[in-house]
């Protein structure tokens, strides 16, 4: 499968993979570590175990969801997820989901997670990359904007978290 590099912006080498089994505890305790931040997942306790993290990436390996796992000197940094919506009609769009460690947000894996992304969705054939984001997530609105993403929605009110209600962003990028 392939493999992409990039460089953090203090000029450390991401390497960007698609994921193994014996990734699953890493993505496993990260997914938790962000649910427990309570501020940029729409749950309020983590809902898998590490055997559930395996399946799934036992799964991506026979149909056309994306798993991607980003490491900086060997170690788990983020991870990236592509999903293909679920009607036939819509075959040709894939739904993004990212986390990225606490301690290294800020160094531009996101960015290399997302870049490396839309190459391997258009390898598995997707069209289109859709996204969404709570609106007082400045950092990774930027980010995504600075990538070509565009909004084409809000859902107001739309979770209710401990800090109160947040708006839903709906972004979406052709890649092809």
């Amino acid at each position: 499968m392939k493999a992409w590099q990039f460089k953090t912006k203090d000029d450390r080498e991401i390497l960007i993979r698609h994921a193994k089994i014996s990734d699953a505890r890493d993505l496993h305790q990260n997914f938790c570590q962000v649910v427990h931040e309570s501020e940029w997942l729409p749950t309020l306790r983590p809902n898998s175990n590490q055997a559930e993290w395996a399946e799934w990436i036992q799964r991506t390996y026979g149909n056309r969801e994306i798993l991607l796992i980003a490491h900086i000197d060997a170690e788990y940094v983020g991870h990236l997820s592509l999903q293909p919506e679920e009607w036939a009609a819509s075959a040709h769009v894939a739904r993004l989901g990212i986390i990225v460690r606490k301690p290294f947000r800020g160094f531009g894996i996101g960015k290399a997670l997302m870049v490396a992304a839309e190459d391997a969705g258009r390898q598995q054939r997707y069209e289109k990359i859709t996204l969404s984001t709570f609106d007082n997530n400045a950092i990774a609105l930027s980010l995504y904007e600075s990538l070509g993403y565009r909004l084409v929605g809000k859902r107001e009110r739309h979770f209710q978290m401990p800090k109160g209600f947040i708006d839903e962003i709906l972004m979406e990028k052709p890649i092809v």
